[in-house]
């Protein structure tokens, strides 16, 4: 008696093999998208907290302390010495966010005449519309930052 496989054993086989194929390719697909929107979100935590740090010392030390890199506490147009948040994220528009963050560097960010800082969400990510979802950043969404209120927040189009 051989101890090999039958025709029908490795048909079988097979089946089974493309069908455990067809259940999981599809999962793997959307993961590259979500990982970009997991590390987004992350990031604008972050920054929110780098800012929320900023306003508990403003709170606790009423002016004299250090917040982030460089930013002035007792420079107005650096921080809102009335509400308590930084007004100056970063230096420029290659580098929006180095005053909160070490590493803050990006493209597309401006400080509007109201005084709010806006950039890109997933400039070179998630493409829309095909993950518009709401509260997860895509190439259709951008990033706005309120000086008054210290809300950093996900604008969805």
């Amino acid at each position: 008696m051989k101890s090999a496989f039958t025709l029908i054993e490795l048909i079988f086989v097979i089946i089974l093999i493309g069908v455990l194929g067809a259940v999981a390719v599809p999962k793997f697909v959307g993961m590259r998208d979500h990982a970009k929107i997991t590390s987004e979100l992350s990031t604008a935590a972050s920054v929110q907290t780098a800012i929320d740090a900023c306003h508990g010392e403003w709170i606790v030390n009423e002016g004299s302390f250090v917040c982030g890199a460089d930013i002035d506490p007792t420079d107005p147009a650096q921080f809102d010495t009335v509400n308590g948040y930084p007004i100056q994220l970063g230096s420029g528009n290659d580098t929006p966010l180095d005053k909160i963050l070490k590493n803050g560097k990006s493209v597309g960010w401006v400080k509007g005449s109201d005084g709010f800082y806006r950039g890109p969400a997933s400039n070179n990510g998630v493409k829309a519309p095909a993950t518009d979802i709401p509260g997860k950043p895509d190439s259709n969404d951008y990033w706005e930052y309120n000086s008054t209120t210290g809300l950093f927040r996900l604008v969805d189009n």
